[in-house]
This record gives structure tokens, C-alpha cells and sequence, in this order.
């Protein structure tokens, strides 16, 4: 188990524990693909890393794991616990049936599979559409009924994604507690962006932004953020003072969004907003910031 999971090849000679699934067949390799690990199997499959959902069974006496096309329950490969013991599709039909759907797809992992595969350039619209079904809802946005999401799409690629009233978890959790607070950020956005879906994009940062930053609303530096009307940029805050968003640095395309119409470009990657500058590197990435 080890040996696949960090990547060396397992010792011995003959089969290798390792199935094939495609359409009802099961096919045990020959060789383990590369070096043997998950991601090496997953992408000798064909699929970038991010298409796959990999699921451990824990209790099946002959399964390990089995790897799924993200957001079906089609399985495309699945894991031996001993090599010498052969699975067939009867177990493996078996395992998936008792497998916790509503939990492996749930809301937040469905987000956090969208913001990998975006990341990863690998969500094509014809993937997606493959998995997903989707509905045809404008120019480049679609609705994944199956989610309850909509997606939007640039050059055929996955660019962003919400929910079917534009929220995504972080948002639903503001509006749950303070519905002013979220109404105040939503009036803003909107004046800003061409439609509720882009306005949606800043509301969902800034809520991100709000659930990263340290005491939340009792934070040291709300003053340094609070507009004239009333609202505060809790993105431009965790920007200012943390450089984290979701655990990874701020980046300059998100930034634009949330201050879209708002900031001042002193130069192509130095931006203006409120009483701080923004200094963004080559990759896009904030790099440092300081009051003005």
C-alpha cells in the first residue's frame, strides 16, 4: 500500500494488484504504470490528476481503493490489497454500492475538485460536459444540474464556477449570520460588474477572505478597511496584512475582481486601492504591500 501511495514500484514478478475498469471489463495490468504510484496510474490512463477521484476502502477484504471519473461513479481503476489475490468486477460492483455518495460529493469537495481542476488548466468544457450534463445558459455559462452550480468557461477551459443563487460555501455562511452584511457587499459589487454572476465573484472573495482572517470582524486592521459606506474589503485586508487566501498567496486576477472599478493601476503589476499598494511579481502573485 505504502509503495503506491509514494510512488515506488512493488517487488516481485507477475500481476500487479493494479485494474483497469472500462465499460463493465476489468483488466489487470501487466505493469505498474511509471512508478507505480496513484497519480502515475491515473495519468497512464489518460486523465490529468485532477479528473480522478480516488476513494480508500477501508473495510473490503480485497479492495484498496478505487479510482473514479470526478463527479460520476464510474470507475476507472481500481487497487488490489494483495497482489496475489485477483478482484473482480462482482467486489468491486459490491464496494461501490456501499460507498457514501452524498459524502464524497458533497458541497465542499465539489468546490474544492472545481478550484483544483481550474487551477490545473484541466477542465475542458467537453470533459465536464461529459460528467456533468450540462445546460447550455448563455455565452460560456452553463448549469451542472446535477450540483446545483453554474460554470463559466473562457476558450473552452473551466475559468469560474457558483452556485445556482451565485454563492459558494463561504457566502451561504455569511448570509446565514448577517444577511446585512452580505446584501451590503453584494449593492457594491453590482455596481461594478456586467451581471450578478461577476458580482458573485467578488462576494464569494471577500467572504472567503472574511472566514481567513484572524478574529474575523474583530480584527486589528478592520479600521484601515471600512468604506464610506460602511462596507469592508476583508480581501484587501488579508491581502494587506496575511498574503493568504485558502492557504495560498493573493493572487492579481482575484484581486482585480474584488476591486474592479476601484483601484488605481500605478503600473502593470502595481495597483492602488484604499490607502494601500499592491505589488505583484511576474507569476502574479502578491509579493508585498504597504500603506501609501
Amino acid at each position: 500500500m505504502l509503495n503506491w501511495l509514494f510512488g515506488k514500484k512493488p517487488a516481485g514478478q507477475g500481476k500487479t494488484g493494479i485494474y483497469k475498469v472500462d465499460n463493465g471489463v476489468i483488466v489487470d495490468l501487466e505493469e505498474s504504470p511509471g512508478n507505480g504510484s496513484i497519480n502515475a496510474i491515473i495519468e497512464y490512463l489518460g486523465f490529468d490528476t485532477s479528473q480522478v477521484h480516488t476513494i480508500f476502502t477501508f473495510d473490503s477484504p480485497v479492495i484498496e481503493i478505487i479510482g473514479f471519473k470526478i463527479f460520476t461513479q464510474e470507475p476507472v481503476f481500481t487497487l488490489a490489497k494483495n497482489k496475489a489475490t485477483r478482484v473482480d468486477f462482482r467486489s468491486l460492483i459490491k464496494e461501490i454500492k456501499g460507498i457514501d455518495w452524498e459524502y464524497e460529493y458533497s458541497s465542499h469537495t465539489v468546490e474544492d475538485a472545481l478550484s483544483e481542476g481550474i487551477e490545473r488548466e484541466s477542465f475542458t468544457f467537453d470533459f465536464l460536459n461529459s460528467v456533468l450534463l450540462l445546460k447550455r445558459e448563455g455565452d460560456d455559462l452553463y448549469q451542472a444540474p446535477k450540483f446545483g452550480l453554474y460554470l463559466k468557461f473562457e476558450n473552452g477551459l473551466l475559468k469560474s464556477f457558483t452556485s445556482s443563487d451565485w454563492s459558494n460555501s463561504a457566502s451561504k455562511w455569511l448570509k446565514g449570520i448577517n444577511n446585512t452584511m452580505f446584501e451590503g457587499m453584494l449593492s457594491e459589487a453590482m455596481q461594478y460588474h456586467r451581471n450578478e454572476i461577476e458580482a458573485m465573484e467578488e462576494v464569494n472573495l471577500q467572504c472567503e477572505a472574511l472566514r481567513g482572517i484572524p478574529q474575523a470582524i474583530q480584527n486589528e486592521f478592520i479600521y484601515l478597511h471600512e468604506k464610506l459606506n460602511g462596507n469592508i474589503n476583508f480581501f484587501n485586508l488579508l491581502a494587506a496584512h496575511y498574503n493568504l487566501l485558502a492557504g495560498e498567496r493573493i493572487k492579481i486576477d482575484d484581486f482585480k475582481t474584488v476591486n474592479k472599478g476601484r483601484y488605481v493601476a500605478i503600473d502593470e503589476t502595481t495597483l492602488k486601492a484604499g490607502q494601500f499598494v499592491f505589488q505583484f511579481d511576474s507569476n502574479g502573485f502578491l509579493s508585498q504591500s504597504q500603506d501609501s
